[in-house]
């Protein structure tokens, strides 16, 4: 499996949870970005949205929501004549609702915190090969 080189945003306010993250992709050799919000990461999309390989969506952060910053994406993209990039939620709530929001909102998939390696392994594979 060959991931190196790939360009992933995290946004994700909480730092245990990034630290969580960012040790599962450095096994795999991906050194992820951080947005601490959703406005930072709508920020940090737009300025270089074409680099973006795949972005993980905290639902739940200060400013702007990931559901918002979402749906703030896919207007930009939308905009802009832009290909859609792939973007997957990440929630504490594994609820069927949460999920149908993330759908909703524009989000490609959904994963569910604490993240389980095989499913984020599995997430990778299905979306950045």
């Amino acid at each position: 499996m060959e991931f190196s080189g790939k360009q992933i945003l995290i946004a994700e306010d909480n730092m245990a949870n990034q630290f969580v993250i960012k040790q599962l992709l450095k096994k795999i050799d991906i050194t992820p970005e951080f947005a601490k919000n959703g406005q930072e990461a709508i920020d940090m999309y737009k300025s270089k949205h074409s680099e973006w390989d795949l972005v993980f969506m905290d639902c739940k952060m200060p400013v702007i929501d990931g559901y918002e910053a979402t749906e703030t994406i896919r207007q930009f993209e939308q905009d802009n004549g832009l290909d859609k990039g792939i973007i997957v939620g990440l929630s504490a709530n594994a609820f069927t609702g949460s999920t149908n929001e993330a759908i909703t909102s524009g989000m490609d998939d959904y994963l569910t915190k604490p993240i389980d390696r095989d499913k984020l392994m599995q997430l990778l594979k299905q979306y950045l090969q």
